[in-house]
């Protein structure tokens, strides 16, 4: 903190933070800040916006400090010889008691609710413009055995009218459980809740244990993958419990703020399968020859691009898709000689390095195979997020020298759950695509593999398999293993997310093997089954094993592969000591 701070200074100490009134200790700071929220708040039990930490900054110049406060003017936070001030004690206590986004993922649970909502809304599919209707957060006690309590302690800690509200996801979309977005861009940034604009509340409609997507993000964290932070929500509306969610950070200019610092007004870019089907990374070349980013965007369908650019959309300059087909035409070694062989060379190597966090994405691939997590870029291949950033010092050329970081997204479907007869659990450490015909099988494709050459052709380099596998192995001594896993759910009697989840979710039923009132298609019991117990459940055309079986299972095979693996790719050959973080790009 600066000795000296003006009011522009003293907001910006509070970027994208908020002031719990309630946590703050009790007299002198408590006091003036109750008094900004009860003058300039907006109903809520924090400070948060431009006009109350203005009026904060006066309070404490003209009640702490003893100094006019008029614009321009600046408070001592400490004395000549470095010694705090009452302000800077009274600033200090303040920023002791805020919250970002940090403080609020590492929140327990937490409860939105929404009051107001049309009766005729309730599954909306496009986004509905709240009118009249009030979103509020606030903690919530994991325990509490009450459907929709009152606020925690603290009380409501952001609400606005300023909202929309939808129905999200693709094959939970119209479910009878459904997820939900709620956005907070048709406000101004006093609107936002620490910084974001969304609210991602998933339903979990596949997960009968409501904790495999806590411990997937858990796992992309400890892996040093830049990734999406995730807690719990019980959600209300008009009063009525509508269960238990996930909480998870959306992927947008606040999140690449965060991860990317200086370098974080890139292209992002989202992949679905869309008009030109899923998001393979396959080399796409004209009948003219040109393989520039207009092989990768259709001027026909707008609407259904495979590669959706999330931010710059209307930047001519640097929205030609260009970039990309830089990257992918790298990854697939196009222009080196060699045919196949050409992978397994120091110029691909080099050429994919300066275009690609290389690294962060292959610790990422360790943690997605054994996570058998196949709804992303493994079987479908969808529903992940590649970033460019550009190079360090050089953020502004992006465009035109690219260097890319993938992202994860969408988690609900892993740890076992699977619709198709495939054992994920069994998946070659090595070749992935060998796997997935049963996953193609499905829609008559047979003998079809999935095409993932990201994946195949940087792990036909040995270079970046001994980084891949060496990183496999830490993950299986330090964190995927059947005591680690149920050291993190806290089963039988531990204390972890079964703790957690448990109370909120066994509120969605009034009796142990009744349907769920919230369209949660698991009864308790099923719940209990699944996430206490760790028990094998068949449910219509899933066969959703325990998570605890699930991670024995695939350790074994893995740490079986990993042995026959281990003559070709000795063990530590890579030279790289984990865990390890995610790096800033190179320059």
């Amino acid at each position: 903190m600066d000795r000296i701070l003006d009011r522009k200074h003293f907001r910006a100490l509070f970027a994208d933070r908020a002031i719990v009134v309630a946590d703050l200790g009790p007299g002198g700071p408590r006091d003036l800040a109750a008094g900004v929220n009860e003058a300039a708040g907006r109903g809520d039990a924090v400070l948060h916006t431009r006009a109350e930490f203005d009026a904060l900054f006066d309070a404490v110049a003209r009640d702490v400090a003893h100094a006019p406060a008029a614009d321009g003017a600046a408070v001592a936070m400490a004395d000549d010889e470095g010694r705090p001030t009452p302000a800077g004690i009274m600033v200090r206590a303040c920023l002791d008691a805020s919250i970002g986004k940090r403080e609020l993922f590492g929140w327990p649970m937490c409860q939105v609710e929404i009051s107001g909502w049309p009766a005729s809304q309730l599954r909306p599919d496009e986004p509905v413009i709240a009118d009249g209707s009030r979103l509020s957060l606030s903690r919530a006690d994991p325990q509490d055995g009450r459907r929709v309590p009152p606020p925690a302690d603290g009380g409501v800690l952001f609400t606005s009218t300023t909202f929309s509200l939808m129905n999200s996801g693709q094959m939970t979309k119209y479910s009878p459980k459904r997820s939900w977005k709620v956005d907070l861009d048709p406000g101004d940034d006093d609107d936002r809740i620490v910084g974001m604009a969304r609210l991602n509340l998933k339903a979990m409609y596949n997960d009968p244990s409501q904790m495999r997507e806590a411990l997937a993000w858990r796992l992309f964290a400890a892996a040093g993958v830049p990734s999406p932070r995730h807690t719990y929500a019980r959600l209300a509306i008009n009063g009525a419990y509508y269960g238990l969610h996930s909480l998870i950070e959306q992927i947008d200019k606040r999140f690449l703020g965060d991860r990317f610092g200086e370098n974080r007004r890139g292209n992002l870019y989202k992949a679905y399968c869309g008009s030109l089907g899923c998001a393979t990374l396959e080399h796409r070349r004209g009948t003219d020859g040109d393989d520039s980013g207009r092989q990768y965007r259709s001027s026909r369908h707008p609407g259904d691009q495979t590669y959706r650019l999330k931010t710059n959309e209307d930047d001519a300059a640097v929205a030609s898709y260009d970039d990309l087909a830089t990257f992918i035409r790298v990854i697939n070694g196009v222009g080196l000689p060699g045919g196949d062989g050409r992978f397994n060379t120091d110029a691909f190597r080099a050429e994919v390095e300066q275009v690609f966090d290389v690294q962060t994405f292959l610790r990422w691939a360790g943690v997605n195979l054994l996570l058998g997590s196949w709804d992303n870029y493994f079987a479908s291949p969808a529903n992940y997020y590649l970033y460019n950033g550009g190079h360090a010092g050089r953020a502004r050329d992006f465009a035109t020298d690219p260097y890319f970081t993938f992202l994860p997204w969408d988690y609900d479907n892993c740890l076992g759950i699977d619709y198709f007869g495939t054992k994920w659990q069994y998946a070659d450490l090595l070749d992935w695509a060998a796997i997935t015909k049963q996953y193609w099988h499905r829609d008559g494709h047979r003998n079809h593999t999935s095409r993932v050459p990201l994946v195949h052709n940087l792990l036909a380099n040995p270079d970046f398999a001994q980084y891949y596998l060496d990183h496999l192995d830490y993950l299986l001594a330090a964190h995927f293993s059947p005591p680690a896993i149920c050291a993190q759910m806290g089963t039988p009697d531990g204390d972890g997310l079964w703790r957690r989840v448990s109370q909120a979710a066994y509120l969605e039923s009034d009796t142990p093997h009744g349907a769920a009132f919230t369209g949660r298609q698991f009864s308790n019991d099923e719940v209990y089954q699944a996430g206490y117990a760790q028990n094998e459940l068949r449910h219509g055309n899933a066969l959703v094993p325990g998570i605890y079986h699930y991670v024995k299972m695939r350790c074994d095979s893995a740490t079986a592969q990993l042995q026959q693996l281990r003559r070709r790719y000795p063990a530590g050959a890579s030279g790289v000591t984990f865990p390890a973080a995610q790096q800033p790009p190179p320059p």
